[in-house]
């Protein structure tokens, strides 16, 4: 246990060389992020969450605290939960339309992001992390232990209960299910989609600050003309 404490917290201390000194700035003056997820519960409606769960996958040390969280028991029984809550499911629909889905994933494509993955993945404490992290006897003793579970039982057993599915078939005439797919028959949407793919904040600092910098169009040269005189008839 010791040796799986001190790998993570070796992970979480890594710094994030591909950033420039002006993207941390920015970083740094940038509104606060909220909180990532604990629970299992707030896991599965993080990742159901399109405008929040890609942030993970730009911070390394993000992506193990994910890699711990879903590999637990306890996120089974919460994941199958989810399946059939109407309302997980409209509002992870919602998400999906929502503009900030866009920003969500736009960010993943930033230079930074990659560099920070590169040096990261030549790492052998990132390494370490992730293998200790997957191969901890607590981990697996819990695994072990999950049939005894009453949450993973429960959600186990509901899959075989009829009632489930005949609750899951009833939500087709549940407004709030219907309203994600009617988003798109709203003219205001493809605006904000458009306003959103235009706008420098919602990339990645790389590609912002260049999208943010005023462009300036260079003068076309100029180039003397030389017009020779035309010869006049003399006037007799």
């Amino acid at each position: 246990m010791k040796l799986h404490h001190l790998a993570l917290a070796l992970t979480l201390g890594m710094t994030s060389v591909g950033f420039s000194a002006h993207a941390l700035a920015q970083a740094a003056a940038a509104p606060a992020e909220p909180p990532m997820p604990v629970t299992s519960e707030e896991w599965v409606r993080y990742l159901s969450d399109f405008t929040r769960n890609a942030d993970m996958l730009t911070d390394p040390r993000k992506t193990v605290a994910a890699v711990n969280q879903i590999t637990e028991p306890a996120f089974l029984g919460a994941a199958i939960a989810g399946m059939f809550d109407p309302n997980l499911y409209s509002a992870s629909m919602a998400s999906a339309m929502d503009p900030k889905a866009y920003a969500n994933y736009a960010r993943l494509m930033d230079p930074s992001v990659s560099n920070t993955w590169l040096a990261t993945l030549m790492d052998p404490r990132f390494l370490e992390a992730v293998t200790v992290t997957l191969t901890d006897p607590g981990k697996l003793m819990r695994w072990v232990m999950a049939p005894l579970d009453p949450k993973v039982l429960s959600g186990a057993m509901s899959l075989m209960d009829p009632n489930t599915y005949a609750k899951a078939g009833a939500q087709a005439a549940n407004p709030n299910i219907a309203a994600p797919v009617l988003i798109p028959l709203n003219p205001n949407w493809y605006g904000n989609w458009a306003g959103t793919a235009m706008a420098p904040q919602t990339y990645g600092p790389t590609y912002g600050n260049w999208m943010a910098a005023p462009m300036q169009v260079p003068a076309f040269p100029t180039f003397p003309m030389y017009m020779p005189a035309a010869p006049v008839a003399p006037v007799r």
